[in-house]
């Protein structure tokens, strides 16, 4: 009986999952915004602190 009830659970969280999805899985496969673009291209150094800041409030 424990066994069936663990099945159980077992297939109604993964079709909980697959219909709401992971939220870090989520993240992963969705498009990055202009904020998260900027930030990875002060931190690569493509742009100073000061651009980073000018552009940051830009974006709003």
């Amino acid at each position: 009986m424990f066994g069936f009830l663990l099945v159980l659970l077992c297939i109604g969280a993964y079709y909980y999952y697959k219909q709401n999805g992971c939220h870090s899985h989520n993240l992963a496969n969705s498009h990055p915004d202009a904020l998260d673009i900027l930030r990875a291209r002060y931190a690569r150094g493509e742009i100073n602190s000061e651009e980073f800041n000018e552009r940051k409030k830009t974006l709003g």
